[in-house]
């Protein structure tokens, strides 16, 4: 089968150097300009359970989506530790330093935690991953906030999934999304779930959470442009890194003043602490959808399940990605090709940066007995 990490796909490069038979793989995407500065997909390759399809909308001019596919070893123990398949969707803002440190820390921080409990996998592990991921980020901006400008601003919403036997774990921090559709042979219509918690702070549900745990700080949520943000600054309530919302001593020069409050932080208003959710595959769970907020702005759950349903497998990702930027296009009055001609610089006042992985299942793993964490 190869090494794990045999193949290394940089969906900003033009050669595809993976193959698509393999089920062993790591696909990444990675900082740089497109080819066609614009978009790009992966239309079909093998995991070790299946099939999986990616897609990628790029509107910043530096793209702040990355996202990746890790199918192979789950931990450092090789050739006899867990294996598995990981996805990770990283939605960045203020620039794409932050996503960018998550991709290449988050699943090596994963594989960190399950060798160190001695090949466990359960959603203890995935938490000590991102919170590993949070604190060495947070170092670096402490090291380099005077020579990195507005890093203390950056950070990524954080959107992954981790199939481990008949197990996938569903983490989130942010606004990012995954859906699960399910039917049976000879049922026309999917049954649509939701597997993660959006964190944002236009859910009313989500503002009385943090303001419970801030009840003293009155100044904690403004209105900017019809939409809830905390502080007046950023929608989400939950992301790695954004610094200058988690400590105090960030609070100052050189963060912008535009940021700075008089009002301490007596305790982070965001949080890097992942909602996880255990889902147990049966045969009827067809395919995964694994997006950021960008495909989510423009498509329902349910819409989304139709398309990727009624769609080939082969260029399903692509085949949802043009339907969300259909809708883009619609409501700003728009024909899709007039959007796909926009230069770049305009793109994102029309549609988010857009990331779609799509996990198709044909062989469900067997039900894994963990080992004995005592032994």
């Amino acid at each position: 089968m190869g090494s794990f990490f045999s193949c290394l796909f940089r969906c900003f490069t033009s050669g595809d150097e993976s193959d698509d038979n393999d089920p062993i793989t790591s696909i990444q995407c990675i900082k740089g300009s497109m080819k066609d500065h614009y978009q790009w997909e992966k239309k079909l390759a093998r995991h070790l359970y299946g099939q999986f399809s990616m897609a990628l909308a790029q509107a910043n001019v530096r793209n702040e989506d990355l996202f990746q596919l890790e199918s192979g070893s789950l931990s450092n123990i090789v050739p006899n530790g867990p294996t598995g398949v990981f996805v990770g969707i990283y939605d960045g803002h203020g620039g794409d330093i932050c996503s960018q440190f998550v991709l290449n820390h988050l699943f090596n921080e994963l594989k960190t935690a399950i060798t160190n409990r001695h090949g466990h996998v359960d959603e203890t592990v995935i938490q000590e991953a991102y919170l590993s991921t949070e604190n060495k980020f947070l170092e670096l901006v402490t090291s380099n906030r005077r020579l990195i400008p507005f890093l203390e601003t950056m950070g990524s919403c954080c959107l992954s999934g981790v199939v481990h036997g008949n197990k996938l774990y569903v983490a989130n921090a942010g606004d990012s999304r995954a859906v699960v559709a399910r039917w049976a042979d000879g049922e026309e219509q999917p049954r649509v779930r939701q597997l993660s918690t959006d964190h944002n702070a236009n859910d009313e549900a989500i503002r009385e959470e943090l303001e419970a745990e801030h009840p003293d700080d009155p100044d904690l949520f403004r209105v900017v442009n019809g939409t809830y943000c905390i502080r007046g600054t950023i929608q989400v309530t939950r992301a790695i890194g954004d610094a200058y919302l988690k400590s105090n001593e960030f609070n100052c020069e050189p963060l912008r003043a535009r940021y700075r409050r008089q009002r301490p932080i007596v305790r982070p208003l965001l949080k890097a602490v992942p909602t996880i959710k255990t889902h147990d595959l049966e045969p009827n769970d067809r395919f995964v959808i694994f997006g950021s907020h960008g495909l989510w702005g423009e498509v329902t759950n349910e819409e989304a399940v139709c398309i990727v349903k009624g769609s080939s497998r082969s260029g399903a990702a692509r085949a949802l990605l043009k339907a969300a930027l259909d809708k883009a296009s619609n409501r700003h009055n728009l024909e899709y090709q007039d959007l796909i001609n926009l230069p770049l610089d305009d793109k994102r006042y029309h549609h988010d940066d857009i990331s779609i992985v799509i996990l198709f299942f044909d062989e469900l793993p067997e039900p894994v007995i963990s080992p004995n964490i005592g032994c």
